[in-house]
């Protein structure tokens, strides 16, 4: 998906598999709660940061039914 000139977003899979996901499971882990409550909530708060930036709601909706994470790559935990 390329939002802006020059940048694409499959660009930062690496951070987003060994970064993100692993301290969005840590944290939920630490707090005793689902790890889905703690990406939706994170999700939330990406999705009107970039929407308040002029990405559609009908862009974020279509990279979301767009997205699929390679979950059986990804450490135990994630999976």
């Amino acid at each position: 998906m390329n939002l802006y000139d020059g940048h694409r977003v499959e660009d930062h899979s690496a951070f987003l598999l060994d970064d993100l996901l692993p301290a969005i499971v840590g944290y939920a882990d630490s707090k005793g709660v689902p790890t889905e409550v703690v990406a939706f909530a994170i999700f939330m708060a990406m999705s009107a940061l970039i929407f308040s930036r002029g990405v559609g709601r009908d862009v974020i909706i279509r990279a979301v039914d767009a997205m699929h994470l390679p979950t059986h790559e990804a450490p135990e935990t994630m999976q």
